[in-house]
Parts: C-alpha cells; structure tokens; sequence
C-alpha cells in the first residue's frame, strides 16, 4: 500500500470521527462542564484561604480532568459497535494499529482537547499563580494524551462487556497514577521554584512509549474481543 493511499485513509478516519462528535455536541460539553462544577466545589467546601487552595490547585485541575475524561471513555468505540463499521475496520487493508491510533487522536482531540482549553480557568478559580499555569498546560498536554492511549487499549478490551464504565475506571484509575504524580509533581516544582524538567521528561518518555505501543496492544485486543 502505497504512503499516498494510507495517508488519505488516515485523514478520511480522522475526519469522519470528528465529524460525528460534533454532531453530538452534548457529548463534548458534558466532560467540560463536569470539570468546571468540581472544581468550582472546592472553594465552597474548603474556604476562600488562597494559601490552601493555591498548595491543592494543580493536583486537584489534573484529578478533576483525569476524572472527566473517565465520562466519556467508554463511548470511544460504541458507536462504531453499533452500526458494524468496527469490524469493517477490522478487516480493512489498511494498518489496524494506525486506523485506532487516528481514533485515538480524535477521542483525544474532541474530550481532552476542551478540557485543556479551560484549565487556566479552572486554575483561576482555585488561585494558582500565572506563572505556573503554563506548567500546567504542558504537564495536561503529555498527561490526557497518555491517558487517552492507555483508555483505548482497555476499553478495547471489555468492547461488548455490558457496564463497561465501571469496570474500565477501576482498570484505568491505577495505571493512571504515575501520570498524576509526575504532572503534580511538575506543577509543585514550579509553584516552589524549582526545577520542575524531569518529571515532564518522564511524562514525555511515557507518551513517546504509549504512542508506540498502545495502538499495537489496542488492535490485538480488538481482534481477541471480536473473536470471542
């Protein structure tokens, strides 16, 4: 197959994905405005004290996205459940792995994308400094996309389990924790001035790693779950 080829069907895959998510537009909006009322919450609960919000802000912006994107995760793949195209896909002659990596992209694109867009704004609400916000963003830009691939590969893994939402946020919830801790790790560093390289060094070590794997270990569970 040629590069040409594959380039167009990577393009038609990822346009006709987008294309459907913004005809269900509800499903882009409800993440976001999970992720504003809870963070809006924590004002209330634990008080108008800047130095306290401020010290929790960027655990509590990466736990509330991490949180979000749970919502809307096992939908990555139902509508292509639906109405058959899944197995098309399956036995297309176009690479399987790079077909669900454009999936991917989209799912991430369509959910993390907004979420990412507000942070700031959910940052400002609990008082984190300007100067670290940037941080943020960069530790959101390596962390959602990470969490994203790993969803894809479990969800492709309980594709036809009835209830799958819980099921996949209990598997997901502990591979997700070293991502967590790298980005918060990030953000105190640079809420205390320190260096804060290393732990977005290793987050970007794990995506690379997760870019590459992830949509091979998506594709062979994918043809496990169809077979049985």
């Amino acid at each position: 197959m040629s590069r040409a080829t594959l380039t167009t069907a990577c393009a038609a895959m990822l346009r006709r994905d987008l294309t459907l998510a913004w005809r269900r537009r509800g499903d882009i909006a409800m993440p976001v405005l999970y992720a504003l009322i809870v963070t809006m919450l924590f004002p209330f609960a634990l008080g108008p004290e800047d130095t306290l919000l401020q010290r929790i802000a960027g655990g509590v912006v990466l736990v509330t996205v991490l949180l979000a994107m749970l919502l809307a995760l096992d939908a990555m793949f139902a509508s292509d459940i639906e109405d058959g195209s899944l197995e098309q896909l399956v036995l297309a002659p176009q690479p399987l792995a790079l077909m669900l990596g454009m999936k991917i992209l989209a799912h991430w694109v369509t959910i993390a994308l907004p979420l990412i867009v507000i942070s700031p704004l959910m940052a400002a609400l609990l008082h984190l400094p300007a100067s670290v916000i940037p941080v943020l963003l960069l530790a959101l830009l390596l962390a959602t996309p990470l969490l994203s691939l790993l969803g894809a590969v479990l969800v492709a893994l309980t594709v036809g389990t009835r209830r799958s939402g819980m099921l996949l946020a209990l598997m997901l919830l502990p591979l997700c924790v070293p991502a967590v801790i790298f980005a918060a790790g990030a953000v105190a560093a640079a809420q205390q001035g320190l260096p804060w390289l290393a732990p977005i060094s290793w987050l970007a070590a794990a995506l690379v790693l997760a870019v590459v794997l992830a949509p091979l270990a998506c594709a062979a569970a994918l043809r496990i779950a169809l077979d049985s």
